[in-house]
């Protein structure tokens, strides 16, 4: 059986649902966040140049794309039927095609969640498109680099516990990296294990920083979701600690820097692994031991602070001998308010290595500042080496579910070069959504289940493994044990979408190991 955007596997959300976060989303979040966007470029274009010759034709062209942005706003509230695209980039007929072909009468509300809410955002492309001056501007830029700034005390804990010199126990005084010391046993060793584990519940929870969700974000409540992913380490693994030394960064000794710490009321206030409905770290680690100086491509979710923390996990699957080339997979326009595109991942790396007057981060101490900077470096050197390689395509802002990355024609190259990864790493609440189609499984689905030929032995696909690392936000989680659903609905009743909770789930794909 054939699936489409209007027709999934099972029933799709959808805006008409009251009550649900789909119908919240399209009424009070979506209104909230293009008038954001009216609000941003009305600031931008009254702070232009006077002296700017273009500057009147650039004003002219911003109140053009305000009377646009809220004509969208006006369609989207009073549940209008959707209208083609307008622009002439290259997906444009694409999205037109799609649009006559699954929703010719629909509108924003009755159409399904994912195909309308990735609609809008095109249509935000749209606005900025059909302008000259404003073409590359991205409208959400700002946000995130505010979040980013205001996330500097976890960044800078991170990059102490990464980089920091530490003894490193032969006996012969060397300092070395509290990762490189863990990792010094080899790919299958005990530290590996502990610093994998540490490593990928900060790329979980680094996911809970999201600028759709938190529209009007605050520091405070930043903060708080932060410490939730530094309270993942090394002493609170989910109890899965296979090692029997001491962590070396437990307890630094006289005269080094120490790393950074979470107190004991903060670990027992997130308990993270209680929070982790359905965890297949054991999977993937499994998975990992077959893998030496492989591929991993990593399909991005939020810039910012995620951004940081999914860096620092390829960082250590460089490390510690996983891969010898991890791919970043960025969205090609602006894209659900902070998703990562290709400008993004280089500017943050550039914010990293800066000082003085100059830099991102104004840490007051100097060892946190070397740690930044030396952090930063590295990571350039991954992307000047080929270490590192960043790519877009505009799939990934298609109004297609990933059900269709294999077959999809205008997918080709991409899943073709994607099928050369032993592992792709797919992060965040949309990806997970277009993953399982973002309809309404029951809870105790399995994943297999919901990611279809992405999991499929039988379609003749060379499918490399794959894992999911996801704080839920959307009304949509599959892989869970009877039961579970039912006890988290009873202690939080929006556990599916408060981002309090997360998944990580794990196919092995049907390519042999």
């Amino acid at each position: 059986m054939s699936f489409d955007p209007a027709h999934p596997p099972c029933e799709p959300l959808s805006g008409q649902d009251v009550p649900s976060f789909a119908y919240t989303t399209f009424s009070r979040r979506l209104p909230a966040i293009v008038t954001k966007i009216v609000d941003d470029v009305y600031r931008t274009y009254h702070a232009l140049d006077s002296q700017d010759q273009a500057t009147s034709e650039k004003v002219k062209e911003a109140k053009k794309i305000i009377e646009m942005i809220a004509g969208l706003r006006y369609e989207m509230q009073r549940d209008k039927p959707f209208r083609p695209l307008t622009d002439n980039d290259p997906d444009v007929e694409e999205w037109n095609a799609n649009l006559a072909k699954y929703y010719p009468t629909s509108s924003w509300f009755k159409a399904s969640w994912l195909f309308a809410e990735c609609y809008l955002y095109r249509r935000v492309r749209e606005a900025f498109a059909l302008s000259t001056h404003w073409r590359d501007y991205d409208p959400f830029f700002e946000q995130k680099q505010s979040v980013f700034k205001s996330s500097q005390k976890a960044v800078l804990a991170i990059a102490t516990r990464l980089m920091a010199a530490v003894s490193s126990g032969d006996g012969e005084g060397t300092k070395r990296s509290a990762l490189d010391i863990l990792v010094q046993g080899g790919r299958t060793s005990a530290g590996t294990r502990e610093a994998f584990l540490e490593m990928a519940e900060m790329c979980l929870w680094g996911n809970a920083t999201d600028l759709s969700l938190l529209v009007e974000a605050d520091t405070a409540k930043l903060e708080h979701l932060q410490k939730r992913m530094i309270s993942g380490g090394i002493s609170s693994s989910n109890g899965n600690n296979s090692s029997q030394q001491q962590s070396p960064t437990a307890s630094p000794k006289e005269g080094e820097q120490k790393s950074s710490t979470i107190d004991k009321e903060t670990l027992e206030e997130f308990g993270t692994s209680d929070k982790i409905l359905s965890n297949d770290l054991d999977k993937l680690w499994d998975r990992l031991q077959h893998i030496e100086q492989g591929r991993v491509d990593i399909i991005l979710d939020n810039a910012g602070f995620e951004l940081y923390v999914d860096l620092v996990f390829a960082d250590f699957l460089v490390r510690a001998g996983f891969a010898s080339k991890v791919v970043f997979h960025c969205k090609s326009i602006p894209w659900f308010v902070s998703d990562v595109m290709q400008s993004d991942f280089h500017w943050t790396l550039e914010q990293l290595v800066k000082t003085g007057d100059d830099a991102f981060f104004k840490p007051e101490d100097s060892l946190e500042q070397q740690a930044l900077q030396e952090l930063g470096r590295r990571w350039q050197t991954y992307a000047a080496q080929g270490t590192w390689i960043v790519q877009e395509n505009p799939f990934w802002t298609s109004c297609f579910a990933f059900w269709h990355l294999p077959t999809e024609p205008s997918a080709k190259a991409l899943f073709d070069d994607m099928a050369k990864a032993d592992l792709w790493v797919f992060k965040g609440d949309l990806n997970y959504r277009k993953l399982v189609y973002d309809c309404k499984w029951p809870t105790t689905t399995p994943f297999l289940e919901a990611i279809g030929p992405l999991a499929s032995k039988e379609q003749g696909l060379n499918m490399p493994s794959l894992v999911t690392f996801r704080t839920c936000k959307a009304d949509v989680v599959v892989g869970l044990a009877p039961g579970v659903a039912e006890r988290v609905q009873a202690k939080s009743p929006d556990w599916m979408v408060n981002g309090e909770y997360a998944v990580i789930s794990f196919s092995q794909g049907s390519r042999q190991a």
